[in-house]
């Protein structure tokens, strides 16, 4: 079977182990894994895709895989990494997530067969555990001033950490045991903030069934940018996996905007070829980083590995229009991803171009506004404006009642006349 493990070492991802060389063993031949996803939103974020996108490669590797939702953790909050505690989501709401992120994460596990892989929510079974029952069978076994050692806790005793959250260990260890009877799963793994999780999980599952028991856990690092900014993390916020929260087209351009210094990094988590074909995409980037080939290639692989590469083929499309000036080969719905992350303003009346200027926020003035039409450094979809009376209108729109106003090299605002 394919070394996996040694595979995700080379690519400089993983980082703890409960026990490295026990792990390689057991993966040796088909194991269940696990990995926990929690619904605090409607949308999974692309940081969340580190993990779907390990839990694909184990299965296809061969292993069997569980894509656990936190329909019950969720309405807890993980402290992890958190310095004051969340804001409790209404029931319904966390019902409602999790059926989303289910639906979002079954285009990317396949459940076509259980022996491959299944999705599970734990409210299934959290929500038929009273609270006797949870006292008895679950707190007992765990020792206060152990818990209180794990940094999660420890982090947050100077600010302050209230019982519920204090109970969220419990609950993922029970997580853990209930798949280990129910579904056999030995393995889980998660993000480097949830060590203390996940190594609590490890201990009450051998403490309920003995320390014999092969079980064992292991952590992947949290990934960061050249700059130390958490990756998925746009100027704008978060960005989703959910194409009507996050267009394609802004995810394609998110990797097109990388480091030359986090390209070959985030090939090596996203891109399944075999290292040495990554090494050598790189290397020819870097003999010429201006032509941005290396960008290219990861914002290709993320989109087509998210949403297909026919959204992959169409986000090339709408950045060479943006880079072409040439916006008359996009449909409508093109055209709108590509207002995604730029200011975008409605009109129901023609506009004059010097007003529209400063409400798109490229002019600051009227005067700006003038100069900058004067000296030819003002486009309206592609075409150079020079005339201060040049009116937007939706007989000048392009499908849809779009209007893309540019001045200067890259700095792009959206008129909209909605019919």
């Amino acid at each position: 079977m394919f070394d996996l493990i040694d595979d995700l070492e080379k690519r400089g991802l993983l980082e703890s182990f409960s026990d490295e060389k026990k792990i390689k063993e057991m993966l040796q031949t088909k194991r269940t894994v696990y990995c926990g996803f929690d619904p605090s939103a409607k949308s999974l974020q692309l940081g969340n895709f580190i993990m779907i996108h390990i839990l694909r490669r184990f299965q296809k590797a061969g292993h069997r895989v569980i894509a656990v939702l936190g329909g019950a953790t969720g309405m807890i909050g993980d402290p992890s990494g958190k310095q004051s505690e969340r804001k409790f989501l209404d029931s319904e709401q966390v019902k409602a997530n999790a059926e989303c992120i289910r639906r979002q994460l079954s285009k990317y596990i396949d459940t076509s067969d259980p022996e491959k892989g299944i999705i599970v929510n734990n409210y299934d079974w959290w929500s038929k555990t009273d609270i006797l029952t949870f006292l008895r069978d679950y707190g007992k076994k765990f020792q206060v001033n152990y818990m209180l050692s794990k940094e999660v806790v420890k982090s947050r005793l100077e600010v302050g950490i209230s019982y519920t959250e204090f109970s969220y260990m419990i609950l993922q260890s029970g997580d853990f045991l209930r798949l280990f009877k129910d579904e056999g799963c030995q393995i889980q793994f998660g993000g480097g903030d949830q060590w203390g999780n996940l190594t609590t999980a490890l201990d009450f599952v051998k403490r309920s069934l003995g320390s014999d028991t092969e079980a064992e856990v292991f952590s992947f690092k949290l990934i960061t940018d050249a700059n130390g900014k958490k990756f998925g993390k746009s100027e704008s916020g978060a960005l989703y996996l959910d194409p009507e929260m996050t267009s394609p087209y802004r995810i394609y351009q998110y990797f097109m905007n990388v480091s030359d210094a986090d390209v070959r990094k985030y090939l090596y988590i996203f891109d399944d070829r075999p290292i040495e074909e990554i090494n050598a995409i790189y290397e020819r980037h870097m003999a010429h980083p201006e032509l941005r080939e290396g960008q290219k290639e990861l914002a290709k692989t993320i989109v087509t590995s998210l949403h297909g590469s026919e959204a992959a083929e169409s986000c090339l499309k709408m950045s060479l229009a943006l880079f072409s000036d040439d916006f008359h080969g996009l449909g409508e719905n093109e055209l709108s991803q590509l207002t995604d992350g730029l200011v975008v303003v409605q009109a129901d009346e023609p506009k004059n171009l010097v007003d529209a200027l400063i409400e798109l926020k490229l002019a600051s003035s009227k005067r700006e506004s003038r100069e900058f039409i004067g000296n030819g450094a003002v486009k309206v979809n592609g075409e150079k404006v020079t005339d201060v009376n040049f009116v937007l209108s939706r007989e000048n729109a392009l499908p849809g009642g779009y209007l893309f106003v540019k001045r200067g090299k890259k700095n792009y605002a959206s008129l909209l006349f909605k019919e």
